[in-house]
């Protein structure tokens, strides 16, 4: 499970901010997109390497840049800083690579891939188990029923 974790924080974590960016932000550029991505993988190694959970050896579980900067209690809690790490750097190189180069496609472009240039569906004269809002709301419902009594 500690290994699973460690490949999400290098490879789930700064997808995750391109594509929050991508989604919702239609200044987004290929470009800035790409180096966030390249840039939050490397932070996430070079984190790795300079920090070791506790009780692990060194160059097995991270440390292996030589020098250990700090040991955290759990390789979880090493996993979770890494993603974080990733996921950070990923968001700011993407923002300061996208202020920097040239939008190449306009908002007609982008239509369906930005939410704010995306048109909204009205549903609001369909039947209740036709509109996705009212599901979703049952759906969060019945979990936090569930959450509740199994608590």
């Amino acid at each position: 499970m500690d290994v699973l974790q460690l490949v999400f924080a290098f490879v789930n974590a700064p997808l995750f901010a391109t594509f929050l960016l991508g989604m919702f932000w239609k200044r987004t550029t290929g470009h800035g997109a790409f180096f966030g991505l390249f840039m939050g993988t490397v932070a996430a190694g070079i984190h790795h390497g300079l920090t070791i959970p506790k009780g692990a050896v060194d160059a097995i579980k991270g440390g292996w840049l030589g020098h250990v900067y700090h040991t955290y209690p759990s390789e979880m809690a090493q996993n979770f800083w890494t993603a974080i790490w990733a996921f950070s750097t990923c968001l700011v190189v993407t923002i300061l690579i996208t202020l920097v180069t040239r939008r190449t496609k306009d908002d007609q472009a982008l239509t369906g891939l930005v939410y704010s240039l995306t048109p909204k569906i009205k549903d609001h004269d369909l039947a209740w188990w036709k509109r996705p809002a009212v599901l979703g709301v049952i759906v969060l419902a019945a979990a936090l029923a569930l959450n509740l009594t199994f608590w």
